[in-house]
C-alpha cells in the first residue's frame, strides 16, 4: 500500500506540472500589454530546457556510495524563510523570488542566464525550520553582480566549503522526499566512519520542473 501511495503522490506532482506549464502558456498568450516583460519571462522558461552553467568543484575523494567535493568560494543570489514544519510549498515561493532577479528584478534591470545547482539550507528546529536558497551566480557576474531590488534577495559570499554527497534521480516533491534521502545518505557516511549533521543540510537540484528523465538530486553534508 505505501508504494502505491508513493508511485500516486509521483503521478500526481507530474501532473500538476504538466497543468502549471499549460497554465503558464496560456497566460503568455493572453496577456500583450506588457510585452517586454512577457518576452523576458517567455526567455527565462525557455532557458529551463537548456543546459546550464554548473558552479565550480572539484571530487577529492570517492567512497563507496558517495564522494567529497570541494567548492571553492563564489557569489550566490539568495532568499530565505522560516516555515511551520507543516508548511507547504515554501520553496516554491523562494525560487520565484530568485527568478524573478535572473529576469531584471536587480539594480541594472538585467537578464541573467540561470545556472545550477539551486541549493537550499535546511536548518531543522523545534517547531520551525529554515530555509535558505539560492543560485549560483555565473562566471560573467561573479566579480560585480547586480543588487537585487526585492529586499528578500540578497547577494552572498559563500566561503569554500567541502561537501559529501551522492546523486540520485526522480523528483524530489516535498521536505519528505528530502528528509528521506537524508537519512539514506546519513547511513552510508556513517558505516564508512564519518559523522554528519541531519539537523542542517543543502537540498540541491540541477533540473527544470518538466525535464521528465535523467533528473539529478543531490544532499550535501557540510565536512567539518
Amino acid at each position: 500500500m505505501s508504494m502505491q501511495r508513493g508511485a500516486s503522490r509521483r503521478l500526481t506532482g507530474t501532473e500538476d506540472r504538466m497543468r502549471t506549464l499549460v497554465a503558464i502558456t496560456v497566460l503568455l498568450a493572453a496577456t500583450s500589454a506588457h510585452a517586454s516583460w512577457i518576452d523576458s519571462i517567455t526567455n527565462q522558461i525557455s532557458s529551463l530546457f537548456q543546459s546550464y552553467e554548473e558552479a565550480p568543484y572539484s571530487v577529492t575523494a570517492t567512497y563507496p556510495g558517495y564522494e567529497e567535493r570541494v567548492y571553492p568560494a563564489q557569489k550566490w543570489v539568495c532568499t530565505e524563510h522560516t516555515a511551520h514544519r507543516d508548511d507547504d510549498d515554501v520553496r516554491s515561493n523562494m525560487f520565484w523570488n530568485l527568478f524573478r532577479y535572473i529576469s531584471g528584478n536587480n539594480s541594472n534591470q538585467q537578464k541573467i542566464e540561470m545556472t545550477v545547482p539551486v541549493t537550499t539550507e535546511y536548518t531543522e528546529g523545534t517547531t520551525t525550520n529554515k530555509y535558505q536558497m539560492c543560485f549560483y551566480i555565473g562566471a560573467e557576474h561573479q566579480d560585480d553582480p547586480a543588487t537585487p531590488t526585492e529586499q528578500q534577495v540578497t547577494i552572498q559570499q559563500r566561503p569554500e566549503m567541502t561537501v559529501l554527497t551522492r546523486t540520485v534521480g526522480g523528483y524530489m516533491d516535498d521536505d519528505e522526499d528530502w528528509l528521506e534521502e537524508t537519512n539514506r545518505l546519513a547511513e552510508i557516511i556513517n558505516a564508512n566512519g564519518e559523522s554528519v549533521s541531519l539537523s542542517q543540510t543543502y537540498w540541491v537540484g540541477y533540473d527544470a520542473p518538466f525535464k521528465f528523465w535523467n533528473r539529478r538530486n543531490e544532499v550535501w553534508f557540510v565536512k567539518n
